[in-house]
């Protein structure tokens, strides 16, 4: 895989061509895979800043981004000199990552395996061990069919999924119960997880808050560069 086929992937997601995606400067687009979602989403990869937001705003938006460059815009004062008191909450930024097969560096852990059915009240005690935002976060569900697990004791202490999403790309998403990070669970999950993902022909992304260091350093670990920054701006309900 090379980044030209990431390229690819991303510029379908906002229902463009990558020749036009890939164009420095900031383009409005109308929601595409974010489908009915009432807010704003901002992509930031290179030189270009590609601004996803719902139909009925794209032209007045398209008017008032001419006054930004990409970079005093992509920012929470860019954001909120943009849209006032539209904001209700501002998510970001998000590191947006992928691996390519020949720089992805795998870590073995024996205690690592997929997860079944069998599996499910031992996730269900690590879900009910982790915070809620962290267990949402990272989207793991019970009946999820693409799930690995690392088994310390009998629990599951720490689970990964690669979730298929739009085209041919994956997502990786991570929880390690709370009473046992920092010993390298988390990176033998997703390091599993991602080995299959690849080996299905995906194209594999890992996404975390920029802020969550350790996040952002699991996935350089193993090899995942980064493609691009992201900030969600959910928009407050009309009156």
């Amino acid at each position: 895989m090379t980044v030209e086929r990431v390229d690819v992937a991303w510029a379908g997601f906002f229902g463009l061509s990558p020749q036009a995606f890939l164009e420095p400067g900031i383009q409005v687009v109308a929601h595409r895979q974010l489908g009915n979602y009432r807010g704003l989403w901002l992509f930031r990869h290179h030189a270009a800043l590609c601004l996803s937001a719902p139909p009925d705003s794209v032209r007045d938006l398209r008017d008032a981004v001419r006054a930004y460059t990409v970079r005093s815009l992509f920012s929470e004062a860019g954001v909120r000199a943009l849209l006032g008191p539209r904001v209700e909450e501002l998510i970001g930024p998000v590191y947006q990552g992928y691996v390519e097969r020949p720089s992805f560096r795998s870590v073995m852990h024996l205690a690592v395996r997929p997860l079944f059915a069998a599996d499910t009240a031992a996730l269900r005690q690590l879900a009910a061990a982790c915070d809620a935002d962290v267990w949402e976060h990272s989207g793991i569900t019970f009946d999820d069919p693409h799930l690995f697990g690392l088994i310390v004791d009998g629990l599951v202490v720490a689970a990964a999924r690669c979730r298929p999403g739009w085209g041919e790309t994956a997502h990786v998403g991570v929880v390690t119960h709370p009473d046992h990070r920092g010993r390298g669970y988390g990176r033998a999950v997703v390091s599993a997880t991602t080995a299959q993902a690849l080996a299905d022909g995906f194209i594999v992304l890992y996404q975390t808050a920029l802020a969550n260091r350790p996040s952002v350093a699991l996935a350089t670990g193993l090899g995942y560069r980064e493609y691009a920054t992201h900030l969600a701006v959910r928009l407050a309900a009309e009156r």
